[in-house]
């Protein structure tokens, strides 16, 4: 004797184990897959929110489509930099802060990926000296240079930023503090 299904039941089936994947995927914490333990969760109250996105703001690291910012995104995930190195100098005498800590190298990045691009900016300030360049296991890095805390110099335009804050807080205490690391 032969069996028959139906096509709704199949289709229903079906539906369910799509549904049932994509929970898997999405509704679980870090993914089905997880992160492996290397990322972790970068959301936090800086993080900028979508009405900001959709308004046109758009994260830095989403705005820069450099192989380097695409090895550094890379390189926070695989949990491969190997140090950072800031400065924060607004006319020119404080010495630069470095150090190989996980956690600042971490609270550096999650600052970092918090800053949005608003548009173009005419600013140039010659006496800012702000940076931050990650430095990778294979000896490589990769940073950024700010004109001042409102804006970011990239590829030789200038770039009005907001939501760096807590970023140039970050900087400011660690250059006010002394060298760090030698």
């Amino acid at each position: 004797m032969k069996r028959k299904f139906s096509k709704t039941g199949i289709a229903l089936v079906g539906c369910m184990l799509v549904c049932l994947v994509l929970f898997l995927a999405v509704g679980m914490p870090n993914g089905f897959f997880g992160d492996g333990g290397k990322g972790g969760d970068l959301d936090d109250d800086g993080t900028p929110k979508i009405g900001d996105v959709l308004s046109g703001n758009t994260p830095i690291l989403v705005f820069d489509k450099s192989e380097g910012a695409k090895k550094l995104m890379a390189a926070f995930d695989e949990g491969t930099i190997e140090s950072v190195e800031v400065l924060y100098d607004q006319g020119g005498g404080n010495a630069p802060y470095k150090t190989t800590d996980q956690d600042e190298i971490r609270a550096v990045y999650k600052a970092l990926k918090n800053i949005t691009i608003t548009g173009e900016s005419d600013t140039s300030t010659t006496d800012a000296y702000h940076y931050v360049t990650f430095t990778f296991d294979d000896g490589t890095g990769y940073g950024y240079r700010f004109e001042s805390t409102e804006a970011l110099s990239l590829d030789g335009s200038n770039y009005t930023i907001t939501g760096s804050g807590d970023f140039f807080k970050f900087l400011q205490e660690k250059c006010s503090q002394g060298q760090g690391e030698e």
